[in-house]
């Protein structure tokens, strides 16, 4: 079994390489292929089981952008050809129609008529509850950004705590035949046994988790913490600002303060 990871080196924020570490603990003999920036993909000249890709920062989705185009028509054959994708964080954006970045507007890659829209004033903090194929799903969302478009009939998971693409629609992701793009991080197979095993056995490998018990007991923790209407699931009142005072009051105030202190 090969499984191609893209860029690495870029696309690794958010704990998210813990999605690697974790296969490579249920898949000890499969070929783990990391495709650099500058090399060619491994998809272009051979057959790959599972492609992945994770979060990365905003100029290096201009950069995978560019280094995708050439691509485009390849990745296009194997979505609609089967092949597994997973994509996480803002992973997929560069999949999308374009990036909205205040005036500027990114062409992506155009395999999915959505637009993401970046706000960097405010970042997006939140978890989420929701379904897939029957599963619970839980995760965590940290973005700049927020998705538009039609994803009614190509979504992967459905809110029932938390939020979608954006704000107003509960439909998380996209998935397509076997390619999945969700803004999900934390890391999402670390977090999610079921969908490991499903995973697992879409791959044709032998649906047995490492760490069996361990990840069990903490997704079941998860579970209970998320049900529960007392927990809120977004992070309230970030503006991505740094709230600091540099008046001379301000200043004035923190000196007496040190001094009461001592």
């Amino acid at each position: 079994m090969k499984i191609e990871v893209l860029f690495p080196e870029y696309a690794n924020l958010f704990g998210d390489m813990g999605n690697l570490l974790y296969l490579k603990a249920c898949l000890p003999d499969a070929e783990f292929i990391e495709t650099a920036m500058n090399d060619t993909p491994r998809f272009m000249d051979e057959p790959v089981d599972l492609i992945y890709m994770g979060p990365m920062s905003e100029p290096a989705q201009e950069k995978v952008i560019a280094r995708l185009m050439p691509c485009k028509e390849k990745l296009r054959e194997l979505i609609e050809g089967g092949t597994c994708f997973l994509f996480t964080g803002n992973a997929v954006e560069v999949l999308y129609r374009e990036i909205e970045d205040g005036n500027r507007k990114i062409p992506g890659l155009g395999l999915f008529d959505l637009t993401a829209k970046r706000n960097f004033v405010h970042r997006h903090n939140s978890n989420f509850l929701g379904k897939f194929e029957g599963m619970d799903i839980v995760g965590c969302k940290s973005q700049f950004t927020m998705a538009y478009g039609d994803n009614a009939q190509m979504y992967f998971a459905k809110a029932e705590r938390g939020i979608g693409l954006n704000r107003d629609t509960p439909l998380e992701g996209i998935r397509k035949n076997n390619f999945i793009g969700t803004y999900l991080v934390g890391p999402l197979l670390v977090m999610n046994p079921p969908f490991m095993r499903w995973l697992l056995t879409l791959l044709g490998a032998e649906p047995s988790l490492a760490y069996n018990d361990a990840m069990e007991q903490a997704y079941a923790q998860r579970l209970k913490e998320f049900r529960d209407p007392l927990v809120h699931m977004e992070k309230e009142g970030d503006t991505n600002q740094l709230k600091i005072d540099f008046s001379p009051k301000a200043w004035l105030n923190s000196l007496k303060s040190k001094r009461n202190q001592s």
